[in-house]
């Protein structure tokens, strides 16, 4: 007898239900989760399949789901008693709350929260079995038999909104029941109204988890495996019958630690966001030219400009996709959900793609004005009767930085292909290869604000081009792919006369440093015909737009790299694309982890704020903080500052030491806040919204932060980072205009004397027209004017504006004194580039090598009386700085800017004689390669005037150095430096 035949339908149905990891994220899908969550590594060890739910169970879900629609109000009781106690089982160790009456036992474990005038009280419990927490001893007792604890919420609440919270205290249900969780240490807990289940996850010192599961459509086939998933992880057994590795709390911790970093994953993407970004702005200048606009290159934007643009917009994204889930922007409210939010965003364009077709979204630009309409709302504020948003200003949002991006009439036509595209790059991380590639809903919760830094960061090592012939994107190893001329391919391919073998091994040959796209034997596979002719001719017409063009790169199909819209990377002449920039190819950038940034902040400024301290005593029970005044005195750079991991990190450092020493003196908000903390020693993502924890954090910011970085990009993302551990809802952003500056730490005056003697290396001997007296002057006014900065009372806009007009007129005081600076530190390059770049006086006469003279000579000049800052003279002094200090600079360098330390932080200086603490991870450059990446010049500039000896130290060492000459006596630095500042990056080194 022949085996019964089953159609192909039947077996691809069974296939599938039996396909676990399918059945996994398609319940991932449907559940709404913010924070670190389980992996699909670890669900699919943990369950391979699904449990299953039998049919006389299945039979009762129905039921009871129907006589809950009937009345959701009326029925939410009963159908939470019924999903607790039968369908997830827990029967006998349920302790549940009837109506709005007493229980003893649940009673024990309410939370008064006296700063918001709130009483958290929990409505179930699952408990050991047998256990009565009415009869434990004490309340950490009945806390400890309990495994997880929740709270219901009115019917048609939604857990995760603060719209919902009711009362003075903003915090959505979930977050009051994480509070609840942590004061008790009782990791998990449910939040419900009856339609809406939220998990939570609250370990002490972690994030918050929350995964929001819809039981609405449980009733239905298509959701079968969201209502298996939900009992598998809650279901009583999972919590008694397992080892602790295996209980759903081993679970979510096992995801957290063997999680793949997904840190380097996201940089990735973002990148790659931005090169598809510079692509389309590409794109839709050619469109605007062809509707009569002059175009970007004619307007005389540069494609770095475009690069600059670009990343900002990005830098903007993820900015504002952490403020929203983290609460810091109304992302509940619905104008602002449905009009502004970046977040909810994707979700709408993808729902689009799916119904019409992902190449429908290039014909449509919505999206991109939404995101134009963001930036606007954050800097500018809205005003509507549903939507309040205050004015947050900031650098980074202003307008008209890039004005041709987001001010001119009409805007660029930038598609919604490209903006779908853009947001999923920085809302799903794809991770792992192979079998193992999953795609996760990124959850900004979970990050830190220096993993978010670090990706920032990335950016910094790329720039834009255009493009002078056509050329294409190489596959190769992510972040290090080459963009090569078509033509030199074409070269190869005629050169290995139809040898697919040899231009295989030729291309692995030609762009081998400092990867090769792939192993010859690869390229020779992937340089085959291609499977299908018509779909790559397709595909290649798609990104050119030209026949002739995709037949030439025809051959090269296969090891051509795929841009986030899945098209092959192709850039025709004159289009703008990104690469790797000279700037930063040669130096390291390194991710600081969070803990490493504290251990050495905490190292250096521990001795700053307790006194007696650890200098004095190893016993920290004999340590006393310092008052508020003093910690608020306290005067921390990093003159590396990058993303400013080490500044973040010495905010929350010192911010927390201040609230302390508020509650030392009575302040009755830090008492509440660290009586109410006890149990939570390390300040979680919900505390860090305190108001309290904002307001020690601005104040630290204001007061006692200062930073330097070469890169101006990267001065926006050290002021974002800031931004985002202190952001205050209602308030604008911190100025930080005044404290952090762009220019490169280690050139530029340092000292008094050398401003008053006209060289680096002081010797008294210039003393022009009483020119000492009149600097000391003049530096005197510039730190009162730059005190008045920070005295000015106010967290409002106007106040910030006031603090802007201030800083303009400190800038104006000091104009002619920072040209001083910059024909001294310009006099230093020139002068060490003189045996191989030929200087001449003023009018012509013989060659000079030592240019300090004729930097006296200038500056008795500018400094007479009656000049004014618009003369001849100070033009022509200004030029002459500048040709100086661009002496020997490599094609692609930055603009060398100067650091005049006793100008642009006078405070620092005439007050403190120095900063109490320098901290950070200065970049690494072996010595015998800083001449190659910034010049000849500037490396003999190093050796005489930074290090005073020759020498071939690498970069950091440098910085060391010149640390040790801005702390002031009692100074304390805590840097990442190389092993013994030579070769390998390991040491942390502390001086004092």
């Amino acid at each position: 007898m022949s085996p019964r035949p089953v159609s192909r339908g039947l077996a691809a149905a069974k296939a599938q239900a039996l396909d676990g990891r399918r059945q996994h994220q398609e319940w991932l899908d449907l559940t709404e989760v913010s924070g670190p969550f389980l992996t699909m590594p670890v669900l699919r060890q943990a369950w391979p399949q699904l449990d299953t739910l039998e049919k006389d169970e299945r039979a009762r879900l129905r039921a009871r789901h129907a006589d809950w629609q009937n009345d959701t109000t009326a029925g939410r009781d009963e159908w939470v008693a019924y999903v607790l106690r039968s369908l997830l089982g827990w029967g006998d160790a349920l302790t549940l709350r009837q109506g709005e009456s007493d229980d003893l036992g649940l009673d024990r474990l309410t939370l008064h929260v006296p700063e918001h005038g709130a009483v958290l009280c929990p409505d179930f419990a699952l408990v050991e079995p047998g256990t009565d927490l009415a009869t434990e001893p004490n309340t950490a007792a009945a806390a400890k038999r309990v495994r997880l604890l929740g709270t219901t919420v009115p019917a048609g609440t939604v857990p995760t909104s603060r719209a919902a919270a009711g009362g003075d205290w903003a915090a959505a249900p979930a977050d009051r029941l994480a509070r609840l969780l942590r004061h008790h240490d009782i990791p998990l807990g449910l939040v419900t109204d009856g339609r809406w289940w939220c998990l939570v996850w609250a370990p002490i010192g972690g994030v918050t988890t929350t995964a929001v599961f819809d039981t609405i459509g449980w009733n239905e086939a298509a959701e079968r495996n969201v209502v298996r998933a939900f009992v598998s992880l809650l279901r009583r057994r999972r919590f008694f019958e397992y080892e602790e590795a295996e209980t759903l709390i081993g679970l979510l911790k096992a995801s957290l630690a063997a999680g793949e970093d997904v840190t380097e994953a996201l940089g990735i993407q973002v990148r790659q966001a931005v090169e598809l970004l510079v692509d389309a702005i590409g794109r839709a200048d050619v469109r605007a030219m062809d509707a009569g606009a002059p175009g970007l290159h004619a307007s005389g934007v540069a494609a770095g400009e475009v690069y600059r643009g670009a990343v900002a917009v990005m830098m903007r994204v993820v900015f504002l996709l952490y403020a929203e889930e983290r609460g810091l922007l109304p992302a509940d409210n619905e104008v602002y959900a449905t009009a502004y939010s970046a977040r909810f965003l994707r979700a709408e364009l993808k729902s689009r793609a799916d119904a019409d077709g992902e190449s429908a979204l290039e014909h449509t630009t919505s999206a991109w004005h939404r995101l134009i309409a963001l930036f606007h709302a954050v800097y500018g504020g809205v005003d509507h009767p549903e939507l309040q948003l205050p004015a947050y200003d900031g650098s980074i949002f202003a307008p008209d930085t890039y004005a041709w991006l987001e001010l001119t009439t009409p805007l660029l036509p930038i598609d919604d292909r490209t903006i779908l595209h853009m947001l999923q790059s920085v809302q799903e991380v794809r991770i792992g290869t192979g079998k193992n590639a999953e795609v996760r809903t990124l959850s900004f919760r979970a990050l830190d604000v220096e993993q978010i830094g670090y990706v920032y960061e990335g950016l910094l090592s790329y720039g834009g081009k255009r493009a002078v012939e056509d050329m294409v994107g190489l596959i190769g190893p992510e972040g290090l792919e080459h963009e090569v001329p078509l033509r030199e391919l074409e070269s190869l391919a005629a050169k290995s006369g139809g040898s697919v073998k040899a231009l295989a091994k030729s291309i692995h040959e030609k762009w081998k440093d400092p990867k090769p796209p792939a192993s010859a034997a690869k390229l020779e596979k992937l340089l085959g015909p291609a499977a299908d002719d018509v779909e790559a001719r397709r595909q290649l017409n798609a990104v050119t737009k030209n026949a002739a063009l995709s037949e030439r790169l025809l051959p090269f199909f296969g090891i051509l790299r795929r841009d986030l819209r899945d098209l092959p990377m192709v850039i025709p002449n004159g289009s703008l694309y990104v690469t790797e920039s000279t700037l930063r190819k040669n130096t390291g950038t390194h991710y600081t982890p969070r803990f490493l940034a504290e251990d050495v902040v905490r190292h250096a400024l521990e001795p700053l704020v307790y006194e007696p301290g650890p200098l004095q005593t190893a016993d920290a029970e004999e340590w006393r903080l310092k008052s508020p005044e003093q910690i608020l005195k306290l005067k921390v750079a990093d003159i590396a500052v990058g993303s400013a991991a080490f500044l973040v990190a010495a905010c929350r450092y010192l911010g927390d030491r201040l609230i302390e020493a508020w509650e030392n003196e009575g302040r009755t908000d830090a008492m509440t806040y660290r009586a109410g903390r006890a149990v939570d020693a390390v300040t979680a993502a919900d505390a860090e919204q305190d108001p309290v924890v904002v307001e020690s954090r601005r104040q630290i910011i204001e007061h006692c932060l200062y930073g330097v970085d070469i890169n101006p990009m990267a001065v926006e993302m050290a002021k974002l980072s800031l931004w985002l551990v202190s952001m205050d809802p209602t308030r604008p952003f911190t100025f930080l205009d005044d404290r952090l500056i762009t220019g490169d730490s280690l050139l530029g005056v340092h000292t008094m004397e050398q401003l008053t003697d006209i060289h680096l290396k002081p010797q008294d001997q210039h003393d022009v027209l009483g020119w000492a007296q009149r600097v000391g002057e003049s530096v005197a006014e510039l730190t009162r004017k730059r005190m008045a900065i920070t005295m000015i009372k106010g967290v409002d806009l106007p106040a910030l504006q006031r603090k802007r007009a201030g800083l303009a007129e400190v800038n104006r005081h000091s104009r002619r004194l920072r040209l001083v600076g910059d024909l001294i530190a310009g006099a230093a390059l020139a002068t060490c580039a003189s045996g191989r770049v030929e200087w001449y006086a003023q009018g012509g006469g013989d060659r000079i090598k030592d240019l300090f003279p004729q930097a006296a000579w200038l500056v008795e000049k500018i400094v007479a009386e009656g000049v004014e800052d618009n003369s001849e003279v100070v033009r022509e002094a200004r030029a002459t700085a500048q040709e100086w200090l661009g002496a020997e600079l490599p094609a692609g360098g930055l603009e060398r800017r100067p650091v005049h330390w006793p100008l642009v932080f006078p405070e620092v200086f005439t007050l403190g004689g120095g900063f109490d603490a320098i901290v950070g991870n200065p970049p690494f450059l072996g010595g015998s390669k800083i001449g190659g990446a910034a010049g000849e010049a500037f490396r003999e500039y190093l050796v005489d005037f930074v290090a005073g000896r020759r020498g071939n130290a690498d970069l950091v060492a440098y910085f060391v150095l010149r640390i040790q000459q801005l702390l002031n006596p009692r100074g304390i630095s805590g840097v990442i430096a190389t092993n013994t500042l030579g070769a390998r990056r390991e040491s942390t080194c502390c001086f004092r």
